[in-house]
């Protein structure tokens, strides 16, 4: 399977379980990969065969921008269910980085995959 991918997405979220956190948007920085057979898209050269990385940034940019989480886990979780369904990929790894939120680390965060059932 081919794989289309998303490197260094920055969105703006409210998450975090301390009280200052739920006062104000931290950074996230996502990188995707999905799952998608590109051969009709290449050779049709038709974007409707395509896996469209534009909507699919903008699905996850509304999406972050509009919950409100506490763990990463469960924004990651709900995300990954909702851009199966949404775009029909197989599978998919989303890693996502909070930076700047240990003093000791450039970046905290996690990585799953999802899908492939």
């Amino acid at each position: 399977m081919d794989k289309v991918f998303i490197r260094a997405l920055n969105v703006d979220a409210v998450i975090g379980v301390y009280d200052w956190e739920k006062q104000v948007r931290q950074p996230l920085v996502f990188d995707l990969e999905m799952a998608w057979d590109i051969r009709v898209a290449a050779q049709t050269d038709d974007l409707i065969h395509a896996l469209d990385y534009q909507a699919v940034t903008e699905y996850i940019e509304t999406f972050v921008r509009e919950q409100n989480f506490q763990l990463l886990e469960s924004l990651l979780e709900r995300l990954a269910e909702g851009l199966l369904k949404e775009f029909g990929m197989p599978w998919l790894k989303i890693d996502v980085e909070k930076p700047a939120v240990v003093p000791q680390a450039r970046a905290v965060g996690l990585s799953i995959e999802r899908g492939g059932n």
